[in-house]
C-alpha cells in the first residue's frame, strides 16, 4: 500500500468519525422547526476539509486525537452556518447534494437555524481542553467577523465591474482563507505550539483557503451539478466577481463589461457555452495558474513542521490541487 493510499484512507476514517460525530451531538427535539433543520445541516456529507485541518495540524505537532475533537468539530459548525446563509444570499437550490434549508424550510426557519449553529459552534469549541482556550475564542470570534466581512466584500462587487484581481484576493482572504487558516491555529493551539508555529501554520491555511476558492470558481465554470452536488450557474446570474470573471472582464470598456455579462446571464444555463467565452479568453487557465502559485506558496510555510506533519499535509495539498468537485 503507497503512501498516497493510507493517506487516502486516514482521510476516509476522518470524515466518517467526523460524520458519525456530527449526527451525535446532544441537540435537543423541540422546537423541531429549529433543530431539525439544524440536524439535517450537519448530516450533509461534506469533504470536511476544515476539521481535517485541525487534526492534521494537531497530530502532527504531537497531541492527542481525542483533545482535538472538539475544536475540529466546532470549525465544521461553524462552516455550515456559513454555508445556510450563503445560501439564501446566493439563492442555491442544492448544497451537498440535498436541498438548502431555505428551499426545503422556507427563509426565516433558514435564517433562524443558521444562527443555531453559530451559537453550537462556540459551545462546542468552548468544551476544549486546553490552556490556550482564551486565545481560541479570539481567534474564533474574529475570524467569525472576517468571514462576515468577506461575504459582505463578495455582495459588494455584484454591482462593481471594476473590481481588481488584488480586491478579489482581499475578499477571499477573509471570506475562505480565514476558516482554513482557523483550522489550523486551532490544531495548533491546543498542541500548545509556540507563536511562530501558529502564526506560519496559518499563513498555510490561509493561502490554501484562496487556492481552494479560485478551485471552486473555477468548477462553477467546468464541472456539472451531478458531481459538484449543488446547484451552479448562480455565480453568473448574481454577477459574482469571481476570478475567472474578473480576468474575462480585464481591459474591457465599460459598455464591453456589461454587454458580456448580460450574455453570460442569457446563456447561464447553457454550461458549454459559459465555458467557451471563458476558455477562449483564457480564464481557465490563468486561474489554474494562480491556483498552482497559490498551493505552492502554502506549502512553503510548512517547514516550521515535523516531517511526518509536513508530508500529511503536503499530500493533502496535492490531493486538492486535482480535486474535480
Amino acid at each position: 500500500m503507497t503512501l498516497n493510499t493510507k493517506f487516502r484512507d486516514r482521510l476516509k476514517r476522518l470524515r466518517i468519525e467526523i460524520d458519525n460525530h456530527l449526527a451525535s451531538l446532544p441537540l435537543p427535539e423541540v422546537p423541531k422547526s429549529l433543530y431539525n433543520p439544524m440536524k439535517y445541516s450537519l448530516s450533509a456529507r461534506g469533504k470536511r476539509i476544515r476539521p481535517i485541518l485541525v487534526f492534521l495540524v494537531g497530530e502532527g505537532l504531537g497531541e492527542e486525537h481525542s483533545r482535538l475533537i472538539p475544536a475540529a468539530l466546532a470549525v465544521e459548525i461553524l462552516h455550515t452556518f456559513t454555508l445556510v446563509h450563503d445560501d439564501i444570499m446566493d439563492n442555491d437550490t442544492y448544497r451537498r447534494g440535498v436541498p438548502t434549508v431555505h428551499v426545503k424550510w422556507g427563509l426565516n426557519t433558514a435564517i433562524l437555524s443558521g444562527d443555531g449553529l453559530m451559537s453550537l459552534a462556540f459551545e462546542t469549541l468552548m468544551q476544549t481542553e486546553s490552556t490556550n482556550i482564551s486565545k481560541m475564542g479570539k481567534e474564533f470570534s474574529r475570524a467569525m467577523l472576517e468571514i462576515c466581512e468577506g461575504q459582505a466584500l463578495d455582495l459588494e462587487f455584484e454591482k462593481n465591474n471594476g473590481i481588481t484581481s488584488k480586491q478579489y484576493l482581499e475578499m477571499v482572504e477573509k471570506k475562505t482563507g480565514r476558516l482554513l487558516g482557523l483550522s489550523c491555529q486551532l490544531g495548533a493551539m491546543v498542541a500548545d505550539s509556540d507563536q511562530k508555529v501558529i502564526d506560519e501554520i496559518f499563513f498555510f491555511g490561509h493561502e490554501l483557503g484562496k487556492a481552494f476558492q479560485i478551485q471552486d470558481d473555477l468548477l462553477e465554470i467546468t464541472s456539472d451539478e451531478k458531481k459538484m452536488k449543488k446547484s451552479l450557474g448562480s455565480d453568473i446570474l448574481a454577477e459574482k466577481k469571481t476570478y475567472p470573471m474578473i480576468e474575462a472582464i480585464s481591459g474591457m470598456k465599460d459598455e464591453e463589461k456589461k454587454k458580456f455579462i448580460s450574455f453570460l446571464r442569457e446563456n447561464a444555463g447553457n454550461r458549454e457555452t459559459i465555458l467557451h467565452e471563458f476558455q477562449k479568453r483564457g480564464c481557465i487557465e490563468k486561474s489554474k495558474n494562480l491556483v498552482n502559485i497559490l498551493l505552492n506558496r502554502a506549502k512553503s510555510y510548512l517547514k516550521v513542521l515535523p516531517e511526518k506533519a509536513q508530508r500529511d499535509l503536503e499530500s493533502l495539498v496535492e490531493i486538492i490541487s486535482y480535486r474535480q468537485s
